[in-house]
């Protein structure tokens, strides 16, 4: 998907929800690519502190959104284009952030300037980058997708005066897991403070090839934990 597209979409985004006073910051790898990533996306992901039904409300069939239907509580998926004929429509992923578990209500937010292919210049709302990290750190531990790793190595070298004040916040499950599958990554932690000796006896026997299947809330787990 070409950036400018993303942008689109990330602008009606943010032009929606912060006319509504919604708090809600995009991560993922789109959001790499925004705060100076080398990276290609497919999609948006975002947190959001609304629930289902009220992001629903807001977007379905209007100002280029169309839901797409499921089931599950903790998402929702919209498709957004500008086009009559709906082409290049851009993915949005909106994830809730209001279980009393795992709320963003405190979580900061960056507006970033992007310009966007149709909608010109404008902001969109990105979580911290401390955020972005550990949402990466997740990925990294639960899947095997190569960007993950590069994704974490760009986070730690542009924002590591941020990350390494509270790299003790970060989970060692999932600090572990990642360096199971990414041996380049024990250095990187060890730089930024995380007690690696420490994650790898924690969960010594946890093998990143014989996890459960991702279950509801995962993704806000990793994020928000």
């Amino acid at each position: 998907m070409i950036q400018g597209r993303l942008n689109d979409a990330a602008i009606a985004l943010h032009r929606v929800l912060s006319q509504r006073c919604v708090n809600f910051g995009i991560f993922g790898g789109y959001a790499i690519g925004a705060v100076g990533g080398v990276r290609e996306s497919k999609d948006i992901d975002c947190l959001a502190y609304v629930s289902k039904e009220q992001v629903v409300e807001l977007l379905n069939g209007k100002h280029g959104f169309q839901v797409i239907p499921q089931t599950r509580q903790d998402y929702v998926a919209f498709l957004w284009s500008d086009k009559s004929d709906r082409k290049n429509a851009v993915l949005v992923v909106r994830y809730s952030a209001r279980r009393a578990q795992y709320s963003m209500g405190n979580i900061p937010c960056k507006l970033v300037e992007i310009n966007g292919q149709s909608q010109g210049p404008g902001t969109s709302a990105f979580l911290d980058p401390f955020y972005l990290f550990k949402g990466k750190l997740r990925a990294a531990a639960t899947r095997a997708k190569f960007h993950d790793s590069a994704d974490l190595r760009m986070l730690a070298g542009k924002f590591e005066s941020l990350i390494q004040p509270r790299a003790h916040e970060l989970d060692l499950e999932y600090v572990c897991l990642a360096i199971k599958r990414y041996v380049e990554l024990e250095r990187l932690f060890e730089k930024i403070g995380i007690d690696v000796k420490k994650a790898k006896v924690a969960v010594s026997n946890l093998d990143p090839h014989k996890l459960p299947p991702p279950a509801a809330v995962d993704v806000q787990r990793g994020l928000l934990g």
